[in-house]
């Protein structure tokens, strides 16, 4: 059976076995990658994944399952065995079903770009990311490029029957001027246009080479200059926190609309059709066109991330956000300010720059409270004046003192997929933010 020809087939005899709310859907996945490590290419692979999913509600039992061979015999398999497993599950009451589907909807310019469907100088650009980091003073450099191509069929019981394509292009960048002097710079795009891997990996190698004989620093407050790097990682949890998904399973920070979480400088949008965004699309998993939400305005918190049937449950709008069962982040746009990177560091007394961090993680969800270590080069700065690099720190917080210390917002923004997916409320969303300055963090050390 054609991969093509499933949703379509697959909807019909859901229907005539009793389900409603039905989504299915099936695709192909073309990728590409190239790892490089120490200067070198390591390893290049290339393949293409098919899928094909089906979810369906059977008397407000819901069921989701994948469908392993695209031939009838398989499709009307998967069904049955969806419709026995449902007779057993006790019925979701706060399911009011899937959105009304289209056919046709705004198109959202830079998604899909043909030059990217057969790329083949990925190693070339490789080569020059190489070439690139080298000549900005790092002695070793290491990452990952990525090009993929997607094709979609979705149809629903709802109306909506829609083809959809998208593509991507991505390079990472670990650049390392000595063992303890490394700097990592992230680039991704849709479209082949104004992507230039020698940007990210030489900016790398710059902060690599800045980053040598790092010294101590003590434990305490300081102001903190974060650059988009590290917010993709933060903001990814407060995109995550957005979603009424999260609140439900008392994963979210956000309690109220009307809740004060940030500085009045700090205005944040979930937008989904956003021209260009790495995680922009058309409409959501179950129909309903992508839209613009206002998450915090001016520091207050705005709205929920919902699907169709939470935005019934609470009596209110969808926010095209479906996941089916779960509403999720796009991409998550920090509006940019007026100020210069150069003008937030002769703000900072006593400060930090931070280029990257990981190991994300949360000690009480609905606090917000959490802890990450910087990684990668850290600069501490005194009366405005950078003064040396630094190295084995850890930065306590809770979400909501961290955005209400936001004391200037950089005018530069930078879209970066959040490259290492924390715990939740994290999600792996794409994040469009400039560098942030804030104020008084809490500071601590990372080893003894």
């Amino acid at each position: 059976m054609d991969l093509y020809h499933i949703p379509e087939y697959a909807v019909k005899m859901a229907q005539k076995l009793g389900a409603t709310d039905i989504v299915v859907s099936s695709g192909t996945s073309n990728s590409q990658q190239v790892k490089f490590v120490n200067n070198e290419v390591a390893v290049t692979k290339n393949w293409q994944d098919e899928s094909a999913g089906v979810f369906f509600a059977y008397k407000k039992r819901i069921v989701s399952a994948n469908i392993k061979k695209f031939t009838k015999q398989e499709v009307d398999s998967t069904l049955a065995k969806m419709i026995k497993i449902a007779k057993l599950l006790p019925p979701k009451k706060d399911f009011y079903g899937i959105a009304q589907g289209k056919n046709r909807y705004v198109k959202v310019e830079g998604l899909h770009d043909k030059k990217l469907l057969n790329f083949n100088k990925s190693v070339d650009y490789v080569q020059a990311a190489i070439n690139a980091g080298l000549k900005s003073g790092a002695k070793r450099v290491t990452g990952v490029f990525d090009v993929t191509a997607d094709e979609s069929r979705i149809v629903s019981s709802n109306g909506l029957d829609v083809m959809d394509r998208g593509t991507g292009i991505s390079i990472s960048v670990r650049a390392l001027a000595s063992k303890e002097a490394s700097g990592h710079k992230v680039f991704s795009s849709n479209v082949l246009a104004g992507f230039d891997p020698t940007k990210p990996a030489s900016e790398a190698g710059k902060i690599a080479a800045s980053a040598v004989n790092p010294k101590p620093i003590k434990q305490g407050k300081y102001d903190v200059l974060f650059h988009p790097l590290p917010m993709s990682d933060l903001f990814s949890a407060v995109a995550g926190a957005g979603s009424i998904g999260s609140t439900e399973s008392g994963m979210s920070f956000f309690k109220n609309a009307g809740q004060v979480v940030g500085s009045p400088k700090l205005t944040i949008y979930d937008w989904a059709n956003m021209p260009f965004g790495i995680d922009s699309f058309m409409f959501d998993e179950e129909g309903t066109a992508s839209q613009k939400t206002p998450v915090i305005v001016k520091g207050v918190f705005k709205n929920f991330l919902h699907n169709y049937s939470t935005a019934q449950k609470y009596k209110t709008k969808t926010t095209g956000s479906a996941g089916i069962l779960d509403p999720s982040p796009s991409n998550t746009y920090v509006v940019p300010g007026k100020a210069s990177t150069s003008s937030m560091i002769k703000q900072m007394k006593k400060g930090l720059i931070i280029t990257n961090t990981w190991y994300t993680t949360f000690q009480n969800y609905q606090t917000g409270t959490f802890s990450t270590i910087p990684r990668d080069a850290i600069f501490y700065v005194e009366n405005g004046k950078l003064k040396h690099p630094t190295k084995d720190i850890r930065i306590s917080e809770s979400m909501i003192n961290l955005m209400k210390s936001v004391a200037e917002v950089g005018k530069t923004p930078e879209q970066v997929v959040s490259w290492f997916a924390g715990e939740p409320p994290s999600f792996a969303n794409n994040v469009v933010t400039p560098p942030l300055l804030c104020k008084k963090l809490n500071i601590t050390k990372s080893k003894n």
